[in-house]
């Protein structure tokens, strides 16, 4: 099994405001480190749609994990970072059959992928602490009229949880700490 980090729109435009953004960009410094230290593929995601043009501030992967040299980045214009991009083909001439998955936003593009991950095929692996979103409260309007607010810690623990929950025929699922992530 060969396994590939793969960071998620740790951008400028989508951590600025997130909750625990220090703690989980420092977490995510220690997985790449780990990673590199492995020779564990990383494999950066970066939206490009939105307010997130190419070469501006909410574009750009903050300063604190950005790529290194050689490290491939693939641009999408979608939540899930297997839509009309190559990180599959990618993926596949690494021989990787198996992600982990860090990054921003919760709600968004982190759960996105990860669903589609464990469509995919791949074995997935959740950093329960090192994904984060806006620190809200958003008002999620019901159908029956209802509104609900939920904060970032909700979304994050429910997405762990859904995470944890997916089920899909010959693959794995974990929802993990960063300070337990295996290779």
């Amino acid at each position: 099994m060969t396994t590939a980090l793969i960071v998620i729109d740790v951008q400028e435009g989508n951590t600025s405001g997130a909750h625990d953004r220090d703690g989980v960009v420092a977490r995510i410094r220690g997985l790449i480190d780990r990673a590199r230290a492995d020779d564990v593929p990383v494999i950066w995601i970066q939206h490009e749609a939105g307010p997130f043009v190419p070469g501006s501030d909410p574009w750009q992967i903050v300063e604190e994990v950005r790529p290194g040299a050689g490290d491939p980045v693939v641009a999408k214009l979608y939540l899930d970072a297997f839509v009309e991009t190559d990180l599959r083909a990618r993926l596949d001439a690494l021989g990787v059959t198996r992600l982990v998955l860090c990054g921003a936003a919760t709600d968004a593009c982190v759960r996105s992928t990860a669903a589609r991950s464990q469509i995919e095929g791949y074995d997935t692996v959740l950093v329960a602490d090192g994904h984060t979103t806006d620190e809200g409260p958003w008002d999620l309007d019901l159908p029956d009229g209802t509104t609900v607010p939920v904060g970032a810690k909700e979304m994050i623990a429910y997405t762990n949880f859904f995470v944890a929950d997916t089920e899909y025929p010959g693959v794995t699922t974990e929802v993990v700490p960063a300070a337990d992530v295996t290779w």
